[in-house]
């Protein structure tokens, strides 16, 4: 008996391709960042050259409070926005959105949540507890550089400099705070609503072209 061998193809994507998304926005992380670094440097020399102070070197400002509250700012204010999402998106409905739980399947959504118990609490939790941490651990970050600057500054403008303590209850550290929580918290809301009535094709982040508006948690696949 003739026994007929079967050889099965198997397809391998090449690791740049299946990690392609996350080389990109590494890439551009790297790319701003150098970017940033640069002009940063330019734009605190040229406060130092008009208050008649010397100048620094780049490396010198890479090290600086003045460029590293810049990042850490900016750094609590995207952790805090994907942590909001990640834990309000677990709590909170929004009908169409291709990214909320479906408000008419509650009961599902409860025996999954049943289900879900046999895994640790560290662990069902973990996307969002990693996020909170990033968040507090920049912010921390943000305060004690954001302090030494802004002692800095006041040093220059021949001000006496102030404590920890005082610059986390200042308008200075609030202001910048603000600034940049607002503008995050709108950019979620406009992405939830938007999301309900545009598309964009081949995105896991919309839902399929044909998908009503009404449709709930069909990312596009």
């Amino acid at each position: 008996m003739k026994v007929e061998k079967r050889t099965r193809a198997w397809s391998i994507t090449p690791p740049a391709k299946s990690n392609s998304l996350t080389i990109a926005l590494f890439s551009l992380f790297v790319l701003c960042l150098a970017a940033q670094s640069v002009v940063g440097w330019r734009q605190q020399n040229d406060m130092l050259a008009a208050h008649g102070q010397a100048l620094i070197g780049y490396w010198h400002n890479l090290v600086s409070s003045s460029f590293l509250e810049g990042l850490a700012s900016n750094w609590q204010a995207a952790f805090l926005q994907l942590a909001t999402l990640i834990v309000f998106s677990s709590i909170f409905y929004q009908r169409g959105a291709p990214h909320s739980r479906d408000p008419d399947k509650g009961n599902d959504q409860r025996k999954r949540r049943e289900e879900a118990t046999r895994f640790s609490w560290l662990y069902r939790h973990s996307l969002s507890v990693v996020f909170v941490l990033l968040f507090g651990l920049s912010l921390a970050l943000h305060a004690w550089f954001g302090a030494n600057t802004y002692n800095a500054q006041r040093a220059l403008a021949g001000q006496s400099p102030i404590s920890l303590g005082a610059f986390l209850v200042s308008a200075q550290f609030w202001s910048s705070n603000l600034q940049t929580w607002q503008a995050e918290y709108l950019t979620i809301a406009l992405f939830v609503v938007l999301s309900v009535f545009l598309r964009q094709q081949d995105s896991a982040e919309s839902k399929p072209l044909e998908s009503t508006d009404e449709s709930t948690g069909e990312s596009n696949h």
